[in-house]
Parts: C-alpha cells; structure tokens; sequence
C-alpha cells in the first residue's frame, strides 16, 4: 500500500469512528430532548429539589428518625417527582436498612412515571460523615498529612465502593476550600491544606476514586469557605478578597477539580463584594439584602459557568442554613438560586415531620418558581437548560436506567466497613500523625516491665478509641504484657492537676492526653480544653514523668504545652485519628506525617495568629517504628 493510501485509510477509520461518537452523542441528547419535552413545568421545577427526611413523625405524631421509607414519604416522592433527596446520618445507620431505604425510594419516585432520584449524603470523612457502619476515614487534613495523593484517592475508592454498595450515588465531597484562615470555624480539618495547589491536588485524586464506583462527586464550597471566621450555618460571612487574589488561590482547587470532570460543584452562603456587590429587596426582612455567592448570576453563571468552563450541575448549600435563612424567605431564595444559576437547590423545605406540612410548605415554593417562569423573571429556556444537565448527569452516571438487581444485601454487607476497607483506613491514619516535638527521643514509647500507663481525653466519645490503640500496640508486642493502663476523661469540672486527677499522675510512669483545642480562647489557655494539658504536663514535668500530647482537632494547638515531652497532631478527634496518635506514639507505625498547613505563632494577649510562622507547611519529624509486624 503506497504512503497516500495509508494516509487516506487512516482518515477514512478516524471519519467513521468520529461519526460513530457523534451518533452515540446524538442518540444521546436526543434522549434526554424526549424526556424534557415530555415534563410538566411542574415536573421540571421539582427535578431541581434537593429533599431532606431525616425524621417523620410515627403512630403518636413523635418524629422518628426515618431509617425505613414511611409509606407518606413514598407518596409524595411519588406525587412530587423531585429529583434528588439528601440522606443523613439519621437515615443511615444499618447497612440493610441503607440499602432497603434506597431502594424502596427510587421505586416510591418511579411509581407513578417519575425518574429515578440522584440519592446524595455528606460522606467527606473525618468530622463529617453520615454512613453509620461504614469505614470511618481520617478526613482531609489527614490525608494530605500523609504526603502522598495515592491516599485521597484510596478515601475516595473507599466511600465510592460503600455508597455504591447501598445505593446512594451522589457525595456532596470532597471539600476544597482552602483553609488559610486558622480561625475558621467551620472548614478546618475538612480542608485538605492552606495551599491551593495541595487541596486542588488531593482533591482531584479523591475525585478520581469516587469516579472508579460511577459515584457522583461535589466540590464545595464554591467560591471559597476556607478565608472566613464566620460559619454560613449561623451567619453570612464576608470575604473581600479580588477576583485576581481569588483566582490565585480560592478558586485554582476549583480549577483543577473541573479540568478532572467534576460533575457537581456546591455553591456557598458567603458574600463577594468584589465580584457581585448588588442587592435584592428581601420579601422576609423589607430591606434590601445583599447578594451571597448562591443567589447570584455573576458568581455561579457568569465565574463558574463563563470564565470556568464548568458544565456540570450546580447545587447549593442547605438553604436552611442562617447566611441565607435569616434574610430570605425559602420561596424567594430558591426563585433567586435558580436565577443565578443554581441547578438543584438543597433542603428548600426541611424541619417538617408530617405529609401536610410538607406538602404546603413544597407547594408554596413550587407556586413562586412557576410564577417567576410563567411571569418572565426565571426564563424558561434556562430552567429548560438546568433540567437538561441533571438529566445528563443522570444518564452519564446510569440513574435513569436503574435497576434495583443490581444491588444486593450480600455485596453490601460484604462491602461496607469490610475489613480490607479498615485496613486501608488504618495505615492512612497513622501515616497521617505528624510527630512536633520530641524532646531527647522519648518517641516511640520504649516501655520496660511493670511501667503505668494513663491516658487522659477531653470527651467520653474518645476512651474507648484511645483505650483500642493501646490495645493494638499491645497486640503488636511493643508493650510488655506487665505493663498497665488506665483511662480517665478529665471534664470542665475537673481539669486541674488535684484530687483524683493528681491521684492518677502520681500513679503513672508515661500519661498521654489529647488536645482538643478549636478557638482563641481555648489558645490562649482561657478554656478548660487547653488549661488541663498544660497542667498534667506542668505536673508531670516537675515529678519527673513523660508526657505525651495528642491535638486532636485543628493543629494550631501543637505550639502549646512546652513542658510536654512531645507532641503529636492526630488531626482529628474521632476513632481513626485517636487509635492512630496512640499507635504511632508506641511505635506500633513509623512516624511519618508532615503538616499540611502552616501553624502561624499564635499571641495569647490579644488573641490573635500573626504573621510570624511556628511551624512550616511541610514541618514533621520522624523515626521509625518499634514493631515490623504491623508497619
């Protein structure tokens, strides 16, 4: 065959595979052209609904958490077609019970020719996580403290598989605001870091592994909570910040997570002056109020949809929440939501426990968005535009072709919390523990016989997970089987090194605490939480014994308590960060964790973080483990 002939072959193959994909595309929206066309504006208005059951009233009129679909619930998923429900930890505590709510839910919305539902949780990890029995994940901060992006994405595999297996499809995860704020009250260790480039790069990997399971992912919260110290569940909180200042930092994990092919992208209750500082007159208050991100144009459709390029679905935050709520009837927020742009809004009706209430309260939001198309202010063409890409994302994702075979008790069961699961969750955990201070070596703990152990902990919640750790390092043989512990819960009423507190230092060789520090009063040793560690290793210090602390929430604490022996940041006060500090302290693991955000020198006299840096992003030191049988 000359040289012209191969040319020409190949251009042939490349034009017919070319006219094949445009076929599949086609056939595709042609589809998708068919269903819409067949909707009721009604029925397009309801497929931007994100409901919320998290209880419904029982027999006795008593709200109940709603762990089995209640026949009312199957009716008006059935009467109302919405398109997508939010599950919380109230509604998914038993794998079984999970995978039967599921389904019974996506037949309830079918039942009367309605589509199949996007099934949505908050499953992030670490602080927030809503499935009961599943494998319970260090959380954000963690896993970038790994140093490896291989373990956002292993996080990412693990809620896929879990979620996959009882039915749910959507993740309203990861978050990828940026907490270069140490004040934040509400982002913190759901961040992956203060640099932009490290969340934008942990959450693509964390996006990826979501994506092996065919589970929909949301980015959030669009255009940044991480800069704020005010959390949108209590207030409206402000950021001033450019857009070429945001360009740079808030929005680049954006950046990255759309090059990835995020399919949803969450939007925030947070004010932007500098890129929308226009107002609305507010039916609730009378006044005019100004625009945060959710209810404006500039932000969601002309920044994300225009100068971002994202194409996928839009979803808001809760618009239960105050940064809205307190200033927006739920009727004029979502007309407002949806003219800016927003393709589903979240939880427009929640707090409801009965059919009635439920029912007037979704009609009365109904009415107003058809009143609003119907009057010209919402453009039918737009909401026709917005339906369409939930459609989309529903076909990609195969939700419209649901088939309840596909799901069985077996492989849930199998699946969720199994233990190839916890084991990946245990060896992240500890690579996340970032060791800051080792004084002479002492870590890892080298035990001789016959030595007394105390562990002390803030929280009831948190003896049993410190008690497992030291039960797992004595499992690993790096503790003498001579050696005894005991676990003690210090409280606000009791945190002073006297009385039975001062009692068990005296009894202890070694005494480890955790920290659990999460604003500037606790930093500036005003609270309890921070008062009792500095004084257990005031105490030990002067009586000669090691003391070892934990943080165990936002890092910034690690630069306090200077008579500790050493200290550790867990990154977290829940079971894995817990088990973990007191592995790695043991030498069960290696210390390897490095710290994903920098810890600003924090000035207890006027209560404020400077400029001044304490630790480096990167700052971790490390020594290897006590035992080869675990590591």
């Amino acid at each position: 065959m000359s040289k012209m002939k191969k040319v020409l072959a190949v251009f042939l193959i490349g034009v017919l595979l070319l006219g094949s994909m445009q076929g599949t595309v086609n056939a595709k929206e042609d589809e998708l052209d068919e269903i819409l066309a067949g909707m009721t504006l009604r029925q397009k208005i309801t497929q931007k609904f994100m409901m919320d059951f998290r209880q419904w009233n029982d027999a006795e009129k008593k709200p109940q958490d709603m762990t089995g679909l209640k026949e009312e619930v199957a009716d008006l998923l059935g009467e109302y077609q919405v398109g997508s429900v939010i599950l919380f930890a109230n509604n998914i505590k038993k794998t079984e019970d999970t995978l039967t709510l599921t389904q019974d839910m996506q037949e309830a919305a079918m039942a009367k020719g309605g589509l199949p539902l996007l099934i949505a949780t908050d499953q992030e990890g670490g602080k927030v996580y809503r499935l009961g029995s599943g494998t319970p994940l260090p959380g954000n901060m963690a896993l970038a403290a790994t140093g490896d992006t291989a373990n956002a994405k292993k996080a990412g595999q693990i809620i896929g598989r879990e979620l996959r297996a009882v039915g749910i499809n959507t993740t309203l995860a990861p978050v990828v605001d940026v907490n270069n704020n140490a004040n934040n009250p509400v982002i913190g260790l759901r961040s992956f870091s203060d640099s932009a480039t490290m969340v934008g790069n942990y959450g693509a990997q964390y996006i990826a592994g979501l994506k092996e399971y065919n589970i929909i992912g949301c980015a959030k919260h669009f255009p940044g909570h991480g800069d704020t110290e005010t959390d949108s569940h209590t207030g409206l909180p402000e950021v001033t910040k450019t857009r070429t200042t945001l360009l740079k930092n808030e929005l680049k994990p954006y950046t990255i997570a759309i090059q990835k092919g995020i399919d949803m992208i969450m939007s925030a209750h947070i004010l932007y002056p500098k890129l929308d500082n226009t107002t609305i007159l507010s039916e609730k208050t009378g006044k005019q109020e100004r625009r945060p991100a959710t209810l404006s144009n500039k932000i969601l459709t002309g920044l994300l949809r225009g100068e971002m390029k994202f194409e996928g679905v839009i979803v808001t935050d809760a618009l239960n929440m105050q940064g809205i709520a307190n200033s927006f009837t739920m009727e004029q927020a979502t007309v407002e939501a949806f003219k800016a742009g927003a393709d589903i809004v979240c939880m427009p009706v929640t707090g409801v426990t009965d059919k009635k209430a439920w029912k007037t309260k979704t009609d009365s939001i109904i009415d107003a968005v058809e009143k609003a198309v119907k009057g010209g202010e919402l453009k039918e063409a737009d909401l026709n535009a917005s339906v369409k890409r939930i459609l989309r994302l529903k076909k990609e994702k195969g939700i419209l072709s649901y088939d309840k075979t596909k799901y069985t008790k077996e492989n849930a069961l199998n699946t969720v919390g199994s233990p190839q699961n916890l084991k990946v969750e245990r060896q992240i955990s500890a690579k996340a523990v970032t060791v800051i201070r080792n004084k002479k070596s002492v870590l890892p703990l080298k035990l001789k016989k016959n030595k007394k152990v105390l562990l002390l902990t803030p929280y009831e919640n948190e003896l049993e997970p410190m008690t497992i750790g030291f039960e797992r390092a004595m499992a690993a043989r790096v503790i003498p089987k001579s050696t005894r512990m005991k676990v003690f819960c210090y409280t606000s009423d009791n945190y002073k090194a006297t009385g039975e507190i001062r009692k068990l230092l005296d009894w202890a060789d070694y005494v480890l605490v955790n920290s659990e520090v999460g604003n500037k009063d606790a930093m500036a040793y005003e609270t309890w939480t921070s008062l009792g560690p500095k004084e257990f290793t005031e105490y030990c210090k002067k009586k000669g014994k090691v003391s070892v602390v934990i943080s165990v929430d936002k890092p910034y604490d690690v630069q306090l308590y200077p008579a500790a022996n050493a200290v550790l940041a867990a990154y977290g006060s829940k079971a894995p960060n817990i088990k973990a500090g007191i592995e790695v302290a043991f030498g069960v693991y290696k210390a390897s964790g490095k710290l994903p955000v920098n810890v600003p020198v924090f000035d207890k006299k006027s209560k404020t973080y400077t400029s001044k840096i304490k630790y480096k992003r990167g700052y971790g030191l490390t020594y290897k483990a006590n035992s080869e049988l675990v590591n």
